[in-house]
């Protein structure tokens, strides 16, 4: 993809750089994409993965000496590790969620409403759960570009696994507010930039809706059913690989259906009736 070369800087915006990270995959698209936010004072935003070419690639986009902070969306395995080496090259600041995760050493706990000052840029943190608990999204407001890390993605949608932390309902909540912000456009991170912020968190909407959907009319149509025959029915296009999956998005979505009082069930390995 043009721009989408990894380990080379693009310039997104006059304060936006992205740096791809060289760890494709299906469920990272072309890579994880490292934002640089500012030039004279650099935000740093997801790090990546643990990869000495990717750290190198971004102080050289930088400089050791202008990196003042780190920003993660989420420390999740492709977002966060990268984070000791780009600090110990840099003594930046590391600003997350949490200061409890193990995978990253916070300096800094922020949440909704709080806001990272730099000299040329000004940074409003949302919390946004769904993906995951601990999940930031950050909203440059000069420009109005919101960078979304695993909550909205190019190219793909974003997976919602209880087994990791995901709570549909949130997200679903997520995506409603995220909706009603004024965004020029999507730094999302995986894939290319979104143009068209609306119309994709629309859409994201519209297919989680028609999701459950389908879900609550098979379970009505053949329940009991177990978790498995539903992504037999539902999931007929989808490569094998990826299967186990999307029986995570569907666990997702049944907790949520349960919690609406639709259906009934224990958890991922039990049968699930319609209310």
């Amino acid at each position: 993809m043009p721009g989408m070369t990894p380990e080379i800087p693009s310039a997104l915006s006059p304060l936006v750089r992205r740096i791809v990270a060289s760890n494709p995959s299906a469920m990272t698209g072309p890579g994880t994409n490292t934002y640089l936010v500012g030039v004279d004072e650099v935000a740093v935003i997801d790090p990546g993965p643990d990869d000495k070419l990717h750290i190198d690639a971004i102080i050289g986009a930088a400089t050791a000496e202008r990196v003042r902070w780190v920003l993660l969306t989420h420390t999740h395995p492709d977002h966060s590790p990268g984070t000791a080496r780009l600090v110990a090259a840099t003594g930046a600041e590391v600003l997350a969620y949490s200061k409890r995760d193990s995978s990253a050493k916070v300096d800094r706990a922020i949440g909704d409403g709080d806001v990272v000052n730099g000299t040329e840029f000004s940074i409003d943190v949302l919390h946004t759960p769904g993906h995951v608990s601990n999940h930031l999204c950050f909203l440059l407001t000069e420009e109005r570009f919101l960078f979304t890390g695993d909550t909205i993605l190019d190219g793909m949608y974003s997976v919602v696994a209880r087994s990791t932390g995901g709570d549909m309902a949130e997200y679903m909540a997520t995506l409603e507010r995220l909706r009603k912000k004024r965004l020029s456009r999507i730094a999302p991170g995986h894939g290319e930039v979104i143009e068209a912020p609306r119309e994709r968190i629309d859409d994201y909407l519209r297919h989680r809706r028609e999701r459950e959907a389908q879900i609550l009319k098979l379970i009505r149509r053949e329940g009991p059913v177990r978790i498995k025959a539903i992504v037999a029915n539902i999931y007929v296009d989808t490569p094998a690989a990826l299967l186990d999956v999307a029986a995570r998005q569907v666990h997702a979505h049944l907790i949520k259906l349960r919690s609406e009082n639709l259906v009934t069930g224990r958890d991922a390995r039990s049968v699930w009736t319609a209310v």
